[in-house]
């Protein structure tokens, strides 16, 4: 028996085990289309009228399905938005994910165990507990003492401490901010948890009588 390529009607032979073979797809030589041999199959013999200069070539099997295909794209694709997705998290939201408590626990097991990263230093002024203060004046200046205490499960950047001098009519005159470098002698500027620390400065006595005085903690 012998087919026909569908666009150039070039003939070509072909018996059972050849279509089976090639799952009936034929690529002509002569025109390279790929067609279904199917669709003209003739039995009996090649008629005499008709020119036979090439034999077929069967089409090679894709073994890639469109359907496979569109799974293997759908799964690089997926993977793609996933560590973009990551990337961006990483990008805008790092830092605020870092200073949860929650998830710091966590994330500090993560980079310990894991993917072997450093957090940034925690910080939260509000689990910082100011336990007294006071501002008292001695010879020709003044000596300011608090202390502080660090009620967060993690350790923390010690804060800095702004201090404003106020006039008797209660006015600030006066603001200056003391850093941690300025109050602590220690090397590791981290608030340890749940330990009080003393803070004792020495402030040169003003040109204007200090009536009051209001200090926070940034």
């Amino acid at each position: 028996m012998y087919t026909q390529c569908t666009e150039c009607r070039q003939p070509y032979t072909i018996d059972v085990v050849e279509l089976r073979s090639s799952h009936g797809m034929i690529r002509c030589k002569n025109c390279s289309a790929m067609y279904d041999a199917l669709d003209l199959l003739n039995e009996g013999e090649l008629p005499a009228t008709i020119d036979l200069s090439e034999s077929f070539a069967p089409a090679a099997i894709n073994s890639s399905t469109p359907s496979s295909l569109a799974s293997k794209y759908w799964s690089i694709g997926t993977g793609f938005l996933f560590v973009l997705l990551i990337w961006q998290i990483y990008v805008f939201e790092a830092y605020n994910l870092s200073q949860n408590p929650t998830l710091r626990a966590w994330l500090i097991k993560a980079c310990s165990k894991t993917i072997n990263c450093q957090l940034p230093d925690y910080k939260n002024l509000g689990e910082i507990t100011i336990l007294n203060g006071s501002f008292e004046p001695t010879n020709n200046h003044y000596i300011f003492k608090t202390a502080i205490i660090n009620q967060a499960l993690f350790a923390q950047q010690r804060p800095s401490i702004k201090l404003t001098l106020l006039d008797f009519s209660g006015r600030p005159f006066a603001t200056r901010t003391f850093y941690p470098t300025d109050y602590s002698k220690q090397d590791n500027t981290r608030l340890k948890p749940n330990l009080a620390e003393k803070i004792t400065l020495s402030i040169a006595a003003p040109s204007t009588k200090i009536g009051g005085y209001r200090f926070e903690l940034i």
